[in-house]
């Protein structure tokens, strides 16, 4: 089931009907819908895809041209032959296309002239599921034939939103406890059974040994980097709350040198994400920087199946989930649901919604609390939202306790957002419709 990426879709088209040729490289996590992408834009052209394998460059090439039933010697004559298949506009879609780059050095001349061949009319895609290369290595390998790049394109993982209409039969807090768990990556949603209740699908796709899912934390860390002794150490760390340098040098015994470098390692792959106090709060009560998960599935899979890896082998995985995930799978909910509300509000930004029109946000953690939210605008005029995922009813006490931490980061919000999974009492409800500066919103709003 496709949904979303009308986005995504206008800008290929763009590009396609542009003039003359035109190289993207698109890119993204892998699972987050790129090739799904691909195939629905080129569902109406004259498009020839190839996935490229881990091999050398013969190999390649003989693989290459038993997809074409043709044999080919050098990439030259595969891209000629390739582009005068047809009097058409052509469509070379290319999938992990840094198996070329990395084994082959002639790949990338060969694509170059094929792209300044004025007997060719086309648009090349690159597609790659590693953001490191992409970002890092690819550029500096490939050097002033970076020049004939019309544009790189980030596939952002889909919203939330995306997940409520993909799980139509789902109630808003089961989408939301879908996209806690998976985020926006539809290969996952497509695990899904969505017939079946999300602790079902848990049950059965994720912690069961023969689950889809089973599998996948252990996947992604390993798919790229080594030494994954250290790197599942960390992982490990951060999905259970030791999200401070020091808590890893002392959980560890890494030095801090080591530990710096290695997480840089994982945020430049988004598994990792840095977040620091917001910049015009007082960092006279905030934490440093801290360092979270920037997965959602493999923050699931170190917090409760790496750290239970024995009862995980042993259990039954309706026992396991029910000994050791239910306990700390609403913890584990509430942090992001604070993500869906950050998107629920920049949606409404971007359409002018909003009370104020942000031009910044961030969030403030503190060493008491933490503002979930915090926006502001060009004037300096604030908006500070709170998420609450645990409590089935909000009332006068949690207002009270959101204030205290808005004045411990020396904030005076000009508005206040207060996000529930559960409910408000009467009496918050009287107060917020006194008070026009307060907006309540529950789940089903979202």
């Amino acid at each position: 089931m496709f949904v979303g990426r009308k986005k995504e879709l206008r800008f290929l088209e763009d590009n396609f009907t542009g003039v003359g040729n035109r190289l993207l490289v698109v890119y993204g996590h892998k699972g987050v819908g790129k090739s799904s992408l691909m195939l629905r834009f080129a569902a109406d052209k004259d498009c020839s895809y190839y996935a490229a394998r881990a091999c050398c460059e013969t190999e390649q090439l003989l693989q290459w041209g038993a997809e074409l039933n043709e044999a080919f010697t050098d990439f030259d004559a595969l891209f000629s032959y390739i582009n005068k298949r047809s009097g058409h506009r052509k469509l070379i879609v290319i999938d992990e296309f840094q198996n070329l780059i990395k084994y082959s050095d002639s790949f990338m001349p060969a694509l170059t002239a094929s792209l300044k061949d004025e007997n060719t009319d086309c648009m090349i895609v690159l597609l790659s599921s590693s953001i490191s290369f992409v970002e890092t290595d690819f550029v500096p390998r490939i050097g002033s034939m970076a020049l004939n790049i019309s544009a790189f394109y980030k596939v952002p993982e889909m919203g939330f939103m995306d997940c409520v209409n993909y799980f139509k039969n789902y109630t808003t807090r089961q989408c939301m406890e879908v996209y806690s768990i998976c985020g926006g990556i539809p290969a996952y949603w497509s695990a899904f059974d969505r017939s079946a209740t999300v602790e079902e699908n848990i049950i059965s796709k994720i912690i069961s040994s023969d689950g889809m899912l089973h599998n996948e934390g252990e996947r992604v860390i390993s798919a790229e980097l080594r030494e994954l002794n250290v790197y599942s150490t960390l992982l490990c760390c951060l999905s259970n709350g030791l999200n401070k340098l020091n808590d890893l040098h002392s959980r560890s015994g890494f030095s801090r040198a080591k530990i710096s470098v290695y997480l840089k390692n994982l945020m430049e792959r988004e598994l990792v994400e840095k977040v620091f106090p917001y910049d015009n709060a007082s960092g006279i009560n905030a934490k440093k920087g801290i360092y979270r998960p920037g997965l959602r599935l493999l923050e699931f899979y170190f917090r409760f199946m790496f750290t239970n890896s024995s009862a995980c082998e042993r259990l039954d995985a309706k026992e396991f989930y029910k000994t050791k995930v239910e306990p700390g799978i609403n913890d584990f909910h509430h942090g992001n649901f604070c993500k869906v509300c950050g998107e629920y509000l920049d949606i409404l930004n971007q359409n002018n919604m909003l009370p104020i029109k942000a031009s910044e946000r961030g969030e403030w953690v503190g060493k008491k609390g933490t503002i979930d939210i915090v926006m502001q605008d060009e004037e300096g005029e604030s908006l500070l939202a709170f998420c609450n995922w645990r409590s089935d009813e909000l009332g006068m006490d949690y207002l009270n306790e959101c204030m205290a931490t808005a004045q411990e980061a020396r904030l005076s919000p000009d508005h206040l957002y207060m996000f529930a999974a559960g409910s408000f009492s009467d009496e918050l409800k009287a107060f917020a419709a006194d008070n026009s500066f307060i907006k309540l919103v529950d789940i089903d709003t979202l």
